[in-house]
Parts: C-alpha cells; structure tokens; sequence
C-alpha cells in the first residue's frame, strides 16, 4: 500500500469510529415511552398531607387570681390577667388511614379516606410582645403575684377551648376533607389522561 493509499485509509476508519459513536450516542425521538399510569397510595397519602389546611387563629388566655384567705392575706386584690397571642391549627386528612384498592371493574378504584380532624394545634412562641400581657392593678402592701404557673395555666385553658371550637366546626372540618378529594381526583384524572385511560373512583369514609 503506498502512503497516499495508507494515509486515506487511516482518515476512512477514523470516520468509520466517529459516525458509529455519533449514532450510539442518539436516541430515537419517536420511541414509546412508558409511563406509569397506575395511581399508588404513596402518592396518595403526600396529597393527603399537602391538602392540609392551615387555619391562623388569634386568641386571648383569660383568668382570674383569687386572694387568699386568713390573716396573712388581708390587703390582697383579686387581679384579673389575659394574655393575647396567635397560633396556627393544622386540619386535615391522616394520611396513614389513606387505602387504595383496584376495583374488579376495570379502570375503577376504591378510595377509602377517614374523615378530616384537627391535625396540630401551636402557639406561635413569636406572637408575644409587650403589648400582650395585661394585669389589673397590684396591691398597695400585700400583693397578690401572677405566677408563670398561673399563665402557663391560662393558656392551656385557651388552647383546649380553641381546640374544641375548631374540632366542632364541622364546615371547615368538611372543607378540608373536600380539598383533599379534589387533589386525589385531579392526580388519578391526569394519570388515566396521559396513559389514554379513563379512571372512575369509589370514595369510602372511614370513621
């Protein structure tokens, strides 16, 4: 082989080398991708969890401070004390009680969800400031002290009434249960629409 013949040979198997890796690089752009259209609890219940709803709320812890009784306790006031301050209360689905079942018909399933209840209730620690606190007037030589005991016992008042106001408010219990449904519903409707699949579901309450 002369060296001009050599040498075109070498530029057409370094061509041969660098059509073959261009091609092995590629993918075909009109492949079928598989896509998984079967709706999982898993992702139901992170629904669940993202359709919490978070409800703000502003409360004020209210009490009375007695004065004692007996001779060591002549001069005393009764002092009357609230606290303002704001919390937030979570309501919504427990997810762990979200189950999934496929029906026998084909393309319908069986969505059992408990009722939506209160989730958390918190004092936001920030909404304290100077201006939350009041207290009526002290005695003038025997005074009648508010404890940190005695507002630590009048906020947890607060807060078990603000639960039980928010646990017998059946609208938002029944808003929060609502939001939820639509989030699963839009996430099995979008599953069944991208794999070219009609879904129905069987929505089961559980207490």
């Amino acid at each position: 082989m002369t060296p001009v013949n050599k040498k075109y040979y070498l530029i057409a198997v370094m061509l041969a080398f660098l059509i073959i890796g261009t091609f092995s690089g590629c993918e075909d752009k009109n492949a079928v991708q598989t896509v998984n259209a079967t709706p999982e609890v898993e992702e139901l219940r992170s629904i669940c969890e993202l359709a919490t709803l978070e409800c703000y709320y502003h409360n004020v812890a209210k009490s009375v401070k007695t004065k004692g009784d007996g001779i060591a306790h002549i001069g005393e006031k009764e002092r009357v004390f609230w606290i303002e301050y704001s919390g937030v209360a979570k309501v919504g689905i427990d997810m762990s009680k979200v189950k999934l079942e496929q029906a026998e018909e084909e393309g319908k399933y069986i969505v059992t969800i408990p009722k939506a209840e209160l989730l958390s209730i918190k004092i936001d620690e920030t909404s304290f400031t100077r201006d939350s606190y009041f207290t009526s007037q002290d005695g003038f030589w025997n005074k009648n002290p508010i404890t940190a005991e005695d507002q630590t016992a009048a906020l947890d008042a607060a807060q078990q009434h603000m639960t039980e106001q928010v646990e017998d408010n059946t609208v938002l219990l029944a808003n929060a249960q609502d939001r939820a449904k639509k989030m699963i519903e839009n996430y099995i409707d979008n599953l069944g629409e991208a794999a070219g699949i009609e879904y129905t579901i069987e929505w089961r309450y559980e207490e």
